[in-house]
């Protein structure tokens, strides 16, 4: 690593984009790795480092979290390594992490990032990066320089969204820019708060002092949840609850986190617990929302349409029927039958929820993944669903099970969430009923 004064030139230029786009403008659709169970918006990409001449160009395969509170992108220090990129860092540069602590400055010119379904969709070249010790992530350089939409529903990022035309369910909340930032007006007691637009937070956070001054009930948490991950000193211990409105769009008593510090862009994050409730946009227009479907279910076919490798079936959404079968007799251990209809090129996990006795989706807060790392055609996989929770799980999520429908599907990332099983059966959360106390 090299220390130097001013800070190297490329620091603040934006990335070039090139690859497979759906026309003119310019827009890429992304897919969202695990956008309905996992904690915040996350890509598959591969990171690449310089060409040498001398054997293959270096490369690595990351998951970057989609943080539109992140200036710059960032990358873990052994991914720097592995590239073999010299970081380098100066003092007049500094970066404020989620508690409001300002940290120098260290990092590289990444050659390329490929990001896609097949990893050609889109290739970023020249993309400034930071060194962190936290999570990879894609920044607001990326997502500002041609708008963005993120639709759970179709498992999409968007780059190069347009503004949405009129319509009854439209939301559009008052803004105003910062850099390559939003700033968006939350109502909370009737009191307009402007917040940062931050996909990088799970939850909604607001300075404590203001929402002492509106006097909001406070609760204590029953834990405590570090700013900026595991091992930072500063943590929201608190949290109020009151009346929320987000532009027209009406959202009740909602539970607030107090963000401790005070911040030097707007008076907190507005963050995924309020997002995730929409399809959201952010273009020349502002933050604009729609509401999500309320039909997970038949939406699952062009949402695993995303991956352009997973085979379809007519009767069949990426070609595996699952379905619950009688407990056996000497564990009672619920289990799956598995049976693929066509094979994928790579190993995937499926997420299926249970179906009622009337064909719904049931309010449940658990689903189930299953994986199969090398599946035959035709052959039955069968699964035991979770052997390692206690019972009292796996009865509160088989029970009133009549079938099982498919919701998404996943490739298996090995540096995120390896597969250490020929097969494996687990239960995972619907990332909309979790909730911080």
């Amino acid at each position: 690593m090299s220390a130097a004064c001013a800070p190297p030139a490329w620091i603040d230029q934006r990335p070039r984009f090139s690859g497979r786009s759906s026309g003119e403008p310019q827009i890429w659709d992304l897919p969202l790795y695990e956008p309905l169970t996992r904690l915040g918006p996350h890509l598959i990409a591969t990171a690449v480092g310089p060409t040498s001449g001398h054997g293959p160009t270096p490369q690595e395969q990351v998951l970057l979290y989609v943080d539109s509170g992140s200036s710059h992108g960032a990358l873990l220090a052994p991914t720097f390594a592995h590239l073999g990129l010299a970081t380098s860092s100066s003092r007049f540069v500094t970066i404020e992490d989620a508690a409001g602590a300002t940290h120098g400055w260290t990092g590289a010119l990444v050659p390329e990032l490929r990001v896609g379904s097949a990893g050609d969709d889109l290739a970023l070249s020249d993309v400034s990066a930071s060194v962190t010790d936290y999570k990879a992530i894609l920044g607001a350089d990326v997502l500002a320089a041609h708008g963005w939409r993120i639709d759970l529903d179709d498992g999409i990022l968007r780059l190069g969204a347009e503004p949405w035309p009129p319509a009854p369910d439209l939301v559009e909340v008052p803004t105003e820019r910062f850099r390559d930032h939003l700033i968006a007006k939350l109502r909370i007691a009737g009191e307009e708060v402007p917040l940062l637009v931050d996909t990088g937070a799970p939850f909604t956070v607001v300075e404590v002092g203001l929402l002492r001054r509106l006097g909001l009930r406070e609760f204590p948490l029953a834990s405590r949840w570090p700013l900026g991950g595991a091992g930072h000193p500063l943590s929201v211990t608190t949290s109020f609850e009151g009346p929320v409105a987000l532009g027209w769009s009406d959202l009740g008593v909602r539970r607030i986190f107090a963000h401790p510090a005070t911040q030097s862009v707007g008076r907190g994050m507005l963050g995924n617990d309020i997002l995730y409730g929409y399809t959201f946009q952010v273009t020349r227009a502002g933050l604009e929302l729609k509401p999500r479907t309320a039909d997970l279910v038949s939406s699952a076919s062009r949402r695993i349409a995303r991956w352009r490798d997973l085979p379809s079936c007519p009767a069949a959404p990426g070609c595996i029927t699952a379905a619950l079968t009688v407990p056996a007799a000497t564990d009672g251990l619920p289990r799956v039958s598995v049976r693929f209809e066509a094979v994928p090129p790579r190993p995937f996990r499926y997420l299926f929820g249970c179906l009622d006795a009337a064909g719904r989706l049931r309010a449940s807060p658990f689903w189930i993944e299953i994986a199969v790392r090398q599946p035959v055609r035709g052959a039955e996989t069968v699964i035991v669903v979770a052997p390692e929770l206690p019972s009292a799980f796996r009865r509160l999520w088989s029970n009133g099970c009549e079938r099982l429908a498919l919701l998404d599907a996943n490739p298996i990332v090995d540096g995120a969430r390896p597969l250490p099983a020929t097969a494996e059966a687990h239960l995972a959360n619907d990332i909309r009923r979790v909730s911080f106390r």
